[in-house]
């Protein structure tokens, strides 16, 4: 995916960070990137960055800029129109201040108005150049959507690829637990990741992470285990027995990339009719 500092139609973003001299630091994704969402239509999730120094320390009160990664191209060639891009309800770019903790988080994002794949990333300017974090989304054809109620509970899985499937739980105030059992793309050994976000109406957006370093017991030691982040799953269902699985590898990964399983119930909860109710 192409990634350069600026657009040729944003030059004045070369100013737009303040406060921000070199040092030995680094700027996260912390999270938000991985989503997935229908064009024309707000992320769910905002994105969310850290800057911290050398020392791991943050820093508060500096100006980070999110913006669109456009592709390095002129329109009618080979590179989606402008209005294909994510944006920030019309803001090009947007501007934000980090807390005291040294987070930062952009605007609403706004989907653009094709499908594909697409990357934002956040940046400062400092005396020895930019300091930047990537996050990955995807615009994907809509599909009709059905409001996400504990009843959706249970495993569920693609009946065209039994073998791996997706245990999801809808746990209170409104969230979403889901945990993706699979292999890797190479298919040397099984896989799994997955976590936990909030569910808006008729999506969930789940900030899906993996581990290292684990052993079987006796051997495991939680010393040497290490969350890992993967990407992004996002949720919708169209009935109460079907639905659809998001994915997106963020930081991208071709290995694993980003698309789409249509999924089937395959439990159901103790006590739950079929309405979702």
């Amino acid at each position: 995916m192409p990634r350069f500092a600026c657009s040729i139609f944003a030059f004045a973003c070369f100013f737009a960070s303040s406060g921000a001299s070199a040092f030995d630091g680094s700027l996260e994704a912390v999270s938000g990137g991985g989503q997935t969402t229908f064009p024309g239509t707000p992320f769910q999730a905002p994105l969310v960055a850290r800057l911290v120094d050398g020392n791991g320390m943050p820093l508060a009160g500096v100006d980070v800029t999110f913006q669109a990664d456009y592709c390095n191209g002129f329109e009618g060639s080979t590179c989606p129109p402008l209005s294909a891009y994510p944006h920030f309800g019309g803001v090009l770019p947007s501007v934000a201040t980090t807390d005291a903790d040294g987070k930062v988080t952009a605007g609403p994002l706004i989907a653009g108005d094709e499908t594909g794949i697409f990357s934002v990333f956040a940046w400062i300017m400092t005396d020895s150049g930019f300091i930047e974090a990537f996050y990955t989304l995807q615009q994907a054809p809509s599909i009709a959507t059905v409001p996400i109620t504990p009843a959706f509970s249970g495993a569920w899985y693609d009946p065209a690829q039994a073998g791996h499937g997706i245990f999801i739980e809808v746990l209170p105030s409104q969230r979403l637990l889901a945990y993706w059992f699979a292999f890797t793309p190479d298919g040397t050994q099984q896989a799994w990741f997955g976590g936990d976000g909030a569910i808006a109406s008729d999506f969930a957006v789940v900030e899906a992470n993996g581990g290292t370093g684990g052993r079987w017991i006796p051997n495991f030691d939680p010393a040497h285990y290490a969350s890992q982040r993967w990407g992004g799953l996002t949720f919708a269902f169209t009935d109460c027995n079907h639905g659809r699985v998001w994915f997106v590898s963020d930081p991208y990964d071709p290995g694993w990339g980003a698309g789409s399983m249509d999924i089937t119930r395959l439990t159901q909860p103790a006590g739950i009719d079929d309405t979702c109710q």
